[in-house]
């Protein structure tokens, strides 16, 4: 009995020797660099643009929007307008959700930072089915990457971005937007499928005796 209560005793002692001197296997997270901070950032304000465009909060859209486009609309109030007007000629169904959003590129000039975000709407057209809609959101930062304002590409051509966006780097690459329906996409590759199955395989050349 006394020679067990010792090899328990010894066994708490070793264990509590080995949790106290076992170096901790998870290490401090290191700081984040400029370039992810500058993207988790604008990933957010762009969420609150995409959102507020949804949810048809204008003030919120507003003063998340560049600037610069408000003078090439004639003023704020005419910027907005436009922006209404667009939302409703492709207003969102019931069970839609906001946009996805996905970063694309990233660009800094010292202080100032710029990025290109994708944007992924998922829709239903009643005669075509499924749709997606691909466009890109234009952001741009003036503190370093801290807070952002962006422009809607799909609102006008990418001609006249250099307008509505004066400061825009030039090196900054930007899509073109674009619309899938998806529901005939599938269609016609798989009557493409259909097809060549349906044709004969080629007949083997005899072997050379």
């Amino acid at each position: 009995m006394v020679t067990c209560a010792l090899f328990i005793c010894l066994s708490v002692i070793v264990n509590a020797q080995d949790q106290t001197t076992t170096p901790s296997t998870t290490d401090p997270a290191l700081p984040e660099s400029d370039t992810a901070i500058a993207t988790r950032n604008a990933l957010k304000f762009a969420d609150s643009l995409t959102r507020a465009n949804f949810y048809t909060e204008w003030d919120t859209y507003l003063n998340l929007s560049q600037p610069s486009a408000f003078k090439f609309y004639g003023g704020k109030e005419g910027f907005k307008q436009n922006v209404i007007t667009l939302h409703f000629r492709n207003e969102p169904k019931t069970d839609e959700k906001p946009e996805k959003l996905q970063m694309r590129s990233m660009l800094n000039d010292i202080e100032t930072w710029q990025c290109v975000i994708e944007k992924v709407r998922d829709s239903w057209d009643e005669s075509r089915g499924k749709v997606k809609t691909t466009s890109y959101l234009i952001g741009e930062s003036t503190d370093n990457g801290l807070t952002w304002k962006f422009v809607d590409a799909s609102q006008n051509s990418l001609e006249n971005l250099i307008y509505i966006m004066p400061s825009v780097f030039s090196k900054l690459e930007i899509p073109e937007g674009k619309m899938i329906y998806v529901d005939e996409v599938a269609a016609q590759e798989a009557a493409k499928a259909a097809t060549k199955a349906a044709q004969p395989a080629p007949k083997k050349k005899p072997a050379k005796k």
